[in-house]
Order: C-alpha cells, then sequence, then structure tokens
C-alpha cells in the first residue's frame, strides 16, 4: 500500500503539471488575440506589405538542421516585431492625415458659413483643394458645388496623372460635395500638378 505521503506528493505533481498546462494555453490564446489585432489593423491601412511570417513555408523549415532552423526563427521573430511596429506606426500617421484632412474641411465649411452674399461665377466653377500627406500616404479633399459629371472629372484627375488610389469617399451637405482621395506616395511636384489641375476642372 503506497504511502500518504508519495499519494499527497503524486496529487502535487499532477496539480503541477495542470497548472502549467493552463499558463501555457492561456499564453497561446493571447498570442492569438494578438496576432488577430495586428492582422485587423493591417487590413484597415492603406498600402502595407503583406506579413512576413508567409514568407517561410513550413516544408522548408522541416528540411534544416536545428541550429540554422533555431537561428531563422529568430531573424524572423525579429522581422516580424519590426512589421508589427510598422503597422502600428503606420496606423498613428494614418490617422493623424485623417485628422487634418478633417481639421482642413472644417475650416472650409467655416469660411464658407462666414462669408456672406451671392456667389460668383469662378467660385461656382472652381474648385477647393486641400492637400496633406503622413508616412507613405497622401490625402486630397475636394470641395466643388454639386454639378453633373464633376465627381468624374476629379477621379479622371488622378488617372491622368497616374496616380494610385487606394481609397474614396464622397460626401454631399447644402449643394456642395466634398471627395475625399487617399492615394499612394508621391513626389511633391507630383502633388501640385494634381492640386492645379483639381482646382480648374
Amino acid at each position: 500500500m503506497p504511502e500518504a505521503g508519495s499519494t499527497g506528493q503524486g496529487k502535487a505533481s499532477t496539480s503541477s503539471r495542470s497548472s502549467k498546462k493552463d499558463v501555457i494555453h492561456m499564453e497561446r490564446s493571447r498570442r492569438e488575440k494578438m496576432t488577430e489585432f495586428y492582422t485587423m489593423l493591417q487590413s484597415m491601412v492603406p498600402n502595407l506589405f503583406p506579413k512576413v511570417s508567409t514568407l517561410c513555408c513550413e516544408g522548408f523549415m522541416y528540411s534544416l538542421d536545428d541550429v540554422t532552423k533555431t537561428c531563422l526563427l529568430k531573424q524572423i521573430q525579429q522581422v516580424v516585431q519590426a512589421t508589427r511596429t510598422r503597422i502600428v506606426d503606420e496606423a498613428i500617421a494614418y490617422i493623424k492625415g485623417l485628422e487634418e484632412v478633417i481639421a482642413a474641411l472644417e475650416a472650409q465649411k467655416a469660411a464658407r458659413e462666414a462669408s456672406s452674399g451671392p456667389a460668383t461665377l469662378h467660385s461656382q466653377r472652381s474648385s477647393t483643394v486641400e492637400v496633406s500627406t503622413s508616412g507613405n500616404t497622401a490625402f486630397f479633399a475636394i470641395s466643388f458645388a454639386a454639378q453633373p459629371g464633376m465627381v468624374v472629372k476629379v477621379l479622371q484627375v488622378f488617372e491622368d496623372h497616374k496616380a494610385e488610389v487606394l481609397n474614396t469617399t464622397i460626401a454631399c451637405n447644402d449643394g456642395s460635395v466634398t471627395v475625399t482621395v487617399t492615394a499612394s506616395e508621391m513626389e511633391e511636384e507630383a502633388l501640385g500638378k494634381i492640386k492645379g489641375d483639381l482646382v480648374i476642372i
């Protein structure tokens, strides 16, 4: 018959193993949630590279010896960490860019409300354009009086300059239309040309 002390030690050992499994499970669950978070954040920010973790296939890893595999895994972890850092940095820059566009649009709205008197023919035909850049993204806010075909003309300007448009939103308010365009980073000269063409459409 086993001694009472031996039985107690066995129960303690079983409890310890169970506790370790719980900790491992919690850590694995935490990492999975963090991965989901970064994936979701990456999908919401334009112009980000795909996750580098897809660069390493399972079959290739199995073909390596333990030393090489360990070294490669460490390098991949460093790159993944750098990629996650970039995702956060780009998300912050993207939000700041949107905030600048919002501020510019609010300033335009306040200026229109403060102005008095009938609109001139020039103001009816010309557009107001605000441009800002943040990180590797450019933001255009184009406001104009509602007229048939104007939105098509705005988008045609970006097409003519071969700009990579990432996102476009259109808002209408009291007879005016505001088109917000998010595009990939471009040279300062290209930004100026696009803005110039948008103003005179």
